[in-house]
């Protein structure tokens, strides 16, 4: 009997596997075996391994997983005579670089993009998400106080407002939303294309709203400011994700 014959026989034992899962386990095994071939070794699985190198992370092992399977009902049925195990390829350590704290002092030169401008300064300055700021009622921002209320998933967070953007802020006081239209607040969209057209404009067209806030991080951190506490601003549970800020 064949190898690919073989597959047939051990997706019939994977007892409560969906058609989708069938045929996702059915393709890698077929992919699998167009590589190796019909005699398995150490050689031919190296071969395998390093066709999978260019794939992303979760598919290499996606199809490892399924193979490593299929490699072991092969031993158990006497297919083959050792157990054969795929590895994940030990990827040449990269080193990553830690992402550098920018000069973005233009950012608070006039613009031809104001809106831009202030949700640009927002996320920069506080740290804030575009869903939240667009979310953000003038009824939740209390200039006398230096406060913001940011109100999320039925929770709610107070978050202290820098002196700096106080009279950014007060001109818009008279509004419903801080971004709005008609009393209506504007779309992910909208706010999407204004930060990329303000970003562009000054120099730096790679800065996602996502990179921002990660400047803020960065900025909290050589402020000495504890990751318990950047964590409590951002709205994080817990500082596993601040950790490589360290």
């Amino acid at each position: 009997m064949q190898m690919r014959d073989r597959i047939s026989d051990f997706l019939e034992g994977k007892q409560g596997l969906s058609a989708n899962s069938k045929q996702s386990y059915k393709y890698d095994l077929e992919q699998f075996l167009d590589i190796v071939g019909e005699r398995i070794s150490d050689t031919s699985l190296k071969i395998y391994q390093a066709q999978l190198a260019n794939l992303k992370m979760s598919a290499q092992k996606r199809k490892l997983s399924s193979c490593n399977q299929f490699l072991y009902f092969l031993y158990q049925t006497g297919e083959v005579d050792s157990f054969y195990r795929l590895e994940l390829a030990k990827q040449a350590e990269k080193k990553t670089e830690k992402p550098e704290l920018l000069d973005l002092a233009s950012f608070w030169q006039e613009s031809d993009y104001p809106e831009g401008r202030l949700l640009a300064l927002l996320i920069l300055e506080m740290g804030l998400l575009p869903s939240e700021i667009l979310a953000l009622k003038v009824a939740d921002i209390n200039l006398d106080f230096q406060v913001l209320r940011i109100n999320k998933a039925s929770q709610q967070r107070i978050v202290t407002i820098p002196m700096t953007l106080l009279s950014e802020l007060k001109p818009l006081m008279g509004q419903t939303y801080l971004f709005e239209r008609g009393g209506k607040a504007y779309s992910r969209q909208w706010a999407f294309r204004q930060l990329e057209s303000f970003v562009k404009e000054k120099g730096f067209p790679a800065l996602s709203a996502q990179a921002l806030r990660e400047q803020f991080i960065l900025r909290q951190i050589e402020n000495k400011v504890d990751l318990y506490e950047i964590a409590k601003k951002l709205g994080l549970k817990t500082v596993l994700t601040l950790e490589k800020y360290r």
